[in-house]
């Protein structure tokens, strides 16, 4: 179901209560985002599985919650076993790897570093970027395109994060290599026939929203360019949906597309744990994907891609972008997608890179372009 939007021409947002302020502390604490299991995933690696019905887009390891802080710790001597695991194996097999990050330095207390949350931490980074905002000038920046608060907006959050407290957002180093992606998916597609149709985005996993403006700024920043060529003609017309299993979350994502002034392009849909991703997204309008990006429970791509390849949404032209692939060491859904390039119907590769807001932590995203229908 489409969660409830505030009319676009509204720019004041409404910061969404703290979990605290609520009724049920339980129902709104972290301890029903980020309680997790360790499981393997089909290719025996580690995987993270959510102990409730509710689940976040989300990196593995075991964590403990503790309920009476508004600090959710996790357990350390774990968390280093698998990290030095992890380690260990990908310098075994991607030496290569970069070991700075691009985002920019990192001055944030290590206290608050990856894999540590805030519990109201999304809240805490919706008045920071208000704030940022606030500081710019909010008459100044009325006047400015959506792409150039976009852009603003995605900065904010980077400074937060790097400064401030680790998040899950995507990060801009991820967020070049998308946006990259996305621009020669539409560019290849230019040239074919019926391209003026609309263009349809898919994330899997909205969180705050940061990875639905990559996606926005990339087409946006597609149409204005192709305008200026085409003596003011639009080539196209696109639409982002993106899901999510968090109402919570997906207050503060609609909260950071209104200051971003994309809330128009993007369309957040509430998914319970267990609805059918293809019926949801019919149910919305959705009948194929040009571009799906997936950055949402670790264990469920391979079986959310397999369910979307058979229900023709991903045919031959779309494009595929995996987030975490390499951390989360998701072995089986590389290998599906390296069985159909054998096959012919993909062409795959992987982007190296570090996990977002860190220097040394190994990542990488499996880039995919289908050949031919699955």
């Amino acid at each position: 179901m489409l969660f409830d939007t505030i009319p676009s021409n509204e720019y004041i947002v409404i910061v969404p209560p703290k979990p605290d302020a609520f009724a049920s502390y339980a129902e709104c604490s972290y301890s029903n985002l980020y309680n997790y299991n360790v499981t393997c995933d089909g290719g025996g690696v580690a995987a993270a599985t959510t102990s409730s019905t509710t689940s976040a887009s989300s990196s593995s390891f075991s964590t403990t919650i503790s309920e009476r802080s508004s600090t959710v710790s996790f357990d350390s001597s774990a968390f280093e076993k698998q990290l030095s695991l992890n380690n260990t194996q990908q310098q075994q097999h991607q030496p290569s790897l970069r070991e700075s990050n691009n985002t920019g330095n990192i001055t944030r207390d290590p206290r608050n570093g990856a894999f540590t949350f805030q519990v109201h931490a999304e809240y805490d980074l919706l008045l920071h970027i208000q704030k940022d905002l606030d500081r710019h000038g909010r008459s100044r920046l009325s006047n400015n395109s959506n792409i150039q608060l976009s852009k603003l907006v995605m900065r904010s959050i980077d400074n937060y994060c790097l400064q401030k407290q680790w998040m899950y957002h995507i990060g801009s180093e991820k967020g070049v290599a998308i946006g990259r992606f996305l621009d020669d998916c539409l560019k290849k597609r230019s040239g074919v026939e019926n391209f003026k149709k609309k263009f349809i985005c898919v994330e899997l996993g909205t969180y705050c929203g940061y990875s639905a403006l990559v996606l926005a700024t990339t087409l946006c920043q597609f149409i204005q360019d192709q305008k200026q060529q085409n003596d003011g003609a639009a080539p196209l017309e696109f639409h982002i949906y993106t899901t999510e299993v968090s109402t919570k979350l997906i207050n503060v994502a609609q909260s950071v597309l209104r200051l971003a002034k994309m809330e128009g392009h993007i369309t957040p849909i509430f998914m319970k744990d267990e609805d059918s991703l293809s019926q949801t997204l019919q149910e919305n309008g959705v009948t194929d994907i040009d571009f799906l990006l997936m950055d949402h429970d670790k264990p469920r791509y391979l079986r959310d891609l397999q369910e979307l390849e058979s229900s023709k949404m991903l045919r031959e032209g779309s494009y595929v972008a995996a987030d975490n692939v390499v951390f989360n060491r998701l072995d089986s859904y590389r290998n599906h997608m390296h069985e159909l390039g054998l096959k012919g119907v993909v062409e795959s590769r992987l982007e190296e890179m570090n996990l977002e807001y860190s220097n040394n932590l190994k990542d990488g995203i499996e880039m995919t372009r289908y050949l031919m229908n699955p």
